[in-house]
């Protein structure tokens, strides 16, 4: 996937993304409040990533990536580029995911020299965490939301400039 584009999002994108369907228990991730879905999409920083011209997957920085609840206890207090992310269903259980996530990281490195890169993942969601530690990415934090519990993950070698310094 070292050749995968990453693009802004585009609404031809959105309209694709709103209707991805996931199976049980990732279902969890199926946009059910489409407009809002479709305006949060083209409002905020959300990106593409295309490989040999199809929508492999989309990630989208900074607020747009933080789980309202923790937001509202202060787990997003530090500073670090917030990423969220999601492979498209057809995608998923491929092994395909070390490859998106490093390009995802490649591209916030190059585009956020200096800056830590953090992530919150559902906890039911065992295939994301395992693949987060598996590339270095370590648990910091955890919180109850609405739908699920999350935890709060950092890499070590991306953390935050401390701007004391």
């Amino acid at each position: 996937m070292e050749n995968a584009v990453i693009a802004d999002i585009t609404p031809e994108d959105a309209v694709e993304v709103i209707h991805w369907k996931y199976e049980v228990p990732y279902d969890f991730y199926n946009i059910r409040a489409q407009a809002e879905a479709m305006q949060e999409f083209l409002m905020n920083p959300y990106y593409t990533v295309r490989c040999e011209g199809k929508l492999v997957g989309i990630f989208c920085i900074g607020t747009s990536a933080q789980v309202p609840e923790g937001r509202a206890t202060g787990m997003y207090v530090e500073r670090f580029i917030d990423i969220g992310l999601g492979m498209a269903p057809k995608q998923t259980g491929q092994r395909r995911g070390r490859e998106f996530f490093q390009r995802i990281i490649t591209f916030l490195k190059e585009t956020y020299p200096n800056t830590g890169v953090r992530l919150s993942v559902a906890t039911f969601n065992q295939r994301a965490i395992k693949l987060y530690e598996s590339i270095g990415f370590h648990r910091v934090a955890s919180f109850p939301a609405a739908d699920a519990d999350f935890i709060i993950m950092t890499h070590p070698t991306l953390l935050a400039v401390d701007e004391t310094n």
